[in-house]
């Protein structure tokens, strides 16, 4: 078995794309707000370095760990 299809068995393309999606809807959102709050632009590196840190942790977990319908069960 090659290494890309252990990512796919492990679902770890699903969640890297479902956390790039909703990271980009966040991101989007937490623009928006922060213009209008007048909140200063580090604000938004600081939220864009936690999501990339995030997006780390989420594809480890993603490896680590199997959702089943009895449970998370780790690998």
């Amino acid at each position: 078995m090659s290494f890309f299809d252990e990512l796919k068995r492990r679902n770890v393309f699903r969640v890297g794309i479902a956390y790039a999606v909703a990271s980009w809807v966040l991101l989007q959102v937490l623009d928006l707000v922060l213009e209008h709050t007048e909140a200063p632009a580090w604000i938004m590196d600081v939220f864009f370095a936690v999501v990339v840190l995030g997006f780390i942790v989420a594809l480890v977990i993603a490896w680590a760990y199997e959702v089943t319908p009895e449970g998370i069960k780790k690998e």
